[in-house]
């Protein structure tokens, strides 16, 4: 059973939303709940993952799921021991696995945990895949038992996660660290990936990003 991941977070993936942990050089693909990918990029910075060098130090809190009809292993990783031991109570909910759960939790562990406490179905109807039945559900497995995750202090997030924000810091980071890796400045690259990208909305990916950096250079 793994219980906690220390390592470097060599991979993100917010269509997962999964990171990928190396651990003395065996990688582990965890799940992470949205909630917690804004820590995660804060914690990652403009760090090129994809290097053997900087990659940033992180510890993940893991919950392990595995079943005779779901053999492979599935880990969610949390950066608070509590948050982890609010998500093992919140899959005890009918019809709510581990995969359902993660993608569920787009506002903080309190957040959640008052709305079930306080019996607020609105914002528990807006948690991804959730739905009315759904909330009720909650409320009526676990009100009365989550009334110290209520008051817990962690990241607090009220609103929902905004992805697209996300995705794009990421994707511009990522396109510095591949212009840089073709000889440029740092400096310079930050500036030419932030000016394509102001140019040009549709860019959204690092390929497109860093094409059009490098022919803005041809051309000049």
């Amino acid at each position: 059973m793994i219980t906690h991941l220390q390592g470097q977070l060599a991979r993100m993936d917010l269509a997962g939303p999964v990171v990928e942990i190396d651990v003395s050089g065996v990688r582990y693909e965890v799940l992470v709940p949205l909630f917690l990918w804004p820590e995660l990029q804060a914690l990652a910075g403009e760090a090129d993952l994809s290097g053997e060098g900087a990659r940033p130090a992180v510890g993940l809190h893991i919950y392990y799921w595995a079943t005779a009809n779901q053999p492979v292993p599935v880990l969610v990783g949390f950066m608070r021991r509590a948050e982890r031991d609010f998500f093992r109570k919140f899959t005890t909910v009918e019809g709510i696995g581990p995969t359902k759960a993660a993608k569920a939790m787009n506002v903080s562990v309190s957040t959640i945990a008052r709305a079930i406490e306080q019996e607020d179905r609105a914002t528990l109807t807006r948690l991804p895949g959730i739905g009315a039945r759904g909330a009720d559900k909650i409320i009526a497995s676990l009100r009365g038992k989550v009334a110290a995750e209520a008051a817990m202090h962690d990241s607090g997030i009220a609103q929902p996660v905004d992805t697209k924000r996300l995705e794009h810091g990421r994707v511009v980071a990522d396109a510095v660290e591949a212009v840089s890796a073709l000889g440029y400045n740092r400096a310079e690259a930050k500036r030419w990936v932030d000016e394509v990208m102001e140019a040009d909305a549709a860019l959204d990916t690092v390929e497109t990003v860093t094409l059009a950096v490098l022919r803005r250079r041809g051309a000049g």
